[in-house]
């Protein structure tokens, strides 16, 4: 697992409101937490963080610096918090997605999400894609 900066580091450039260390921190270190991480050549490149909750599982980000996107990073990310999510006792997992990261969407329902419903002005500036798959 990286350590905080440079989760932060990462957090802060991929996106636009990102969350700050102290926010991330304290989920981190919550006993429901899922951690994931990924590195390439020693760095730490992305991350992946999810809580369970009795037998749910939602995503809150996955997020990958841009010099490493288009390499599969996110895709193992999710597959690796799956798998924990599972081990955790969830059944089935959510997360909610900006309408307009067609990237990030296409790449949930790659891997089995559907879309459930939509969240008009989640964002402020965006709907939110709320998506659901059975683990």
């Amino acid at each position: 697992m990286g350590n905080i900066d440079e989760i932060y580091y990462i957090e802060e450039n991929s996106f636009a409101a990102p969350w700050t260390k102290e926010m991330l921190e304290s989920e981190i270190s919550n006993k429901l937490s899922v951690l994931e991480t990924e590195s390439k050549n020693g760095m730490l490149c992305g991350f992946a963080l999810g809580r369970v909750v009795a037998d749910e599982a939602e995503i809150f980000k996955i997020a990958v610096l841009p010099d490493f996107r288009r390499q599969g990073i996110a895709d193992k990310l999710l597959s690796k918090m799956h798998e924990q999510m599972r081990k955790k006792g969830a059944l089935v997992c959510f997360l909610e997605v900006r309408s307009k990261n067609i990237s990030a969407i296409s790449l949930y329902e790659k891997s089995g999400y559907q879309r459930v419903r939509v969240i008009p002005r989640y964002y402020g500036d965006d709907d939110a894609v709320v998506l659901r798959r059975e683990l």
